[in-house]
């Protein structure tokens, strides 16, 4: 299976073995085939694969090589379970899991359906006038009693007041739609 068919969940965290050497291409670097990586979640950039060496190299320290989803999307997923050095690998991502608050709304699978592909910490919200419906893509900040702290990522054409990086509440409502309840200041 390749990583656009696995649910974000299933592959974060993986260390996998790769044979595409046009990957390293796109990052400029000299591996030879087998190597490996592992995909992880970076919380603005989404879906990445860290490259972490090859078999006759130790592990890739220092300036990280980074591929992100466009890039690996079409990837064959291999898992490796016994890579030698997981314990150190893992360790490494410890700064892109340091907010449990995001750690744990990616574990809302009813979010599941409003959450871009590529980066599950970016949702579609929509945004309501009068008759008007607006949908507009947003980073998951937070979590409150009340619903989904979110920054906008682009302006709303709708409402004047509500520009990029604009921090809204969202919520699920009754007709089953993630829905912007209002706008908070942080």
């Amino acid at each position: 299976m390749k990583v656009i068919d696995f649910n974000f969940r299933d592959i974060d965290k993986m260390i996998i073995q790769l044979d595409d050497v046009k990957l390293l291409d796109k990052i400029d670097l000299k591996l030879d085939v087998p190597y490996y990586g592992v995909i992880y979640i970076d919380h603005e950039k989404g879906i990445s694969l860290r490259i972490l060496g090859d078999e006759n190299n130790n592990l890739i320290v220092g300036v990280p090589y980074i591929l992100r989803y466009d890039d690996i999307k079409n990837i064959e997923v291999n898992e490796v379970e016994d890579y030698k050095d997981k314990e150190l690998v893992l360790k490494m991502l410890d700064p892109y899991y340091s907010d449990s608050h995001i750690i744990d709304i990616r574990k809302i699978v009813e979010l599941d359906k409003y959450r871009l592909r590529s980066n599950p910490d970016t949702v579609l919200i929509n945004f309501n006038k009068d008759n008007d419906t607006e949908q507009i893509w947003c980073r998951i900040m937070g979590s409150t009693s009340d619903g989904l702290v979110c920054g906008l990522l682009t302006d709303s054409s709708l409402f004047d007041n509500l520009l990029r990086g604009t921090n809204i509440m969202a919520k699920v409502s009754d007709n089953g739609e993630l829905t912007c309840i209002g706008r908070i200041d942080l």
